[in-house]
C-alpha cells in the first residue's frame, strides 16, 4: 500500500467491558510522540517504549503502537483523535472462528503444486532406477 492513512484500531475483550487492546498503525515518526499515548489518571496504560515496525529508511510511513489498558477505551478514543481517524468496529467482530470459516484456497494452486511434487518424486525415482541400473551394468 502506497502512502496508507494512519489510523486506530481498537480490540475489546468479550469477557470484559474494562480491557481494551489499541493498535496505532500507518503513521508517519514526526506525526506521533509516544509521550502522547495516555489515558485517563484512574487508567493504568501500557504502551510498547518504541514503535513496532520503523520503515524510516525506506521512507515509508509504516509505524506502528500497541496499547494496552484496564478500561474501555485504553486511551484510544482520547489520544491522537483530532489528527488519526477513529476505525469502529461497530458490527465488525474480531473472531479467529469466523475469519476461518471465510477462509478459502485456491483449487488450482493447490493442485499445481501437488503435481510438482508429483513430478520431483517420478524424477527422482527415474533418476535413482537410471543409476542403478547403470551401476549393475557396469559391474558385470
Amino acid at each position: 500500500i502506497k502512502d496508507p492513512n494512519p489510523t486506530v484500531y481498537q480490540l475489546r475483550s468479550p469477557e470484559s467491558s474494562h480491557t481494551s487492546v489499541c493498535l496505532f498503525t500507518d503513521f508517519d515518526s514526526n506525526q506521533v510522540e509516544l509521550t502522547q499515548i495516555t489515558g485517563p489518571e484512574w487508567n493504568v496504560v501500557h504502551k510498547t517504549n518504541s514503535t513496532v515496525l520503523s520503515m524510516e529508511i525506506l521512507g515509508s510511513k509504516s509505524n506502528g503502537i500497541v496499547t494496552w489498558g484496564n478500561a474501555s477505551d485504553s486511551g484510544c478514543a482520547d489520544t491522537f483523535n483530532k489528527t488519526i481517524p477513529f476505525a469502529s468496529s461497530s458490527g465488525i467482530s474480531c473472531n479467529a472462528k469466523l475469519i476461518e470459516k471465510s477462509f478459502e484456497t485456491d483449487m488450482n494452486l493447490n493442485s499445481q503444486n501437488l503435481k510438482v511434487i508429483g513430478f520431483r518424486i517420478l524424477l527422482l525415482k527415474v533418476v535413482g532406477f537410471n543409476l542403478l541400473m547403470t551401476l549393475r551394468l557396469r559391474s558385470s
